[in-house]
């Protein structure tokens, strides 16, 4: 880690992988983790898929009001 001391001008007693490390979920965990990531991925997907389809409907309406 010198060049972190180095970078920072600091010394540094924990590795910030090693920092990561500790945060992994335990091995039960990892399919929760899993499954709420992938609500919050498709809940995102789908509000930007609603406002998508939103604007083209402005479009749309534009288009055939000219």
């Amino acid at each position: 880690m010198k060049w972190l001391n180095k970078l920072f001008g600091m010394p540094v007693e924990v590795s910030p992988v090693e920092k990561v490390i500790e945060k992994l979920p335990a091995d039960g965990e990892v399919e929760k983790v899993y499954q709420a990531r992938w609500v919050w991925y498709h809940t995102i997907l789908a509000a930007e898929i609603f406002f998508t389809n939103v604007l083209l409907i402005a479009i749309l309406i534009v288009v055939s009001v000219k």
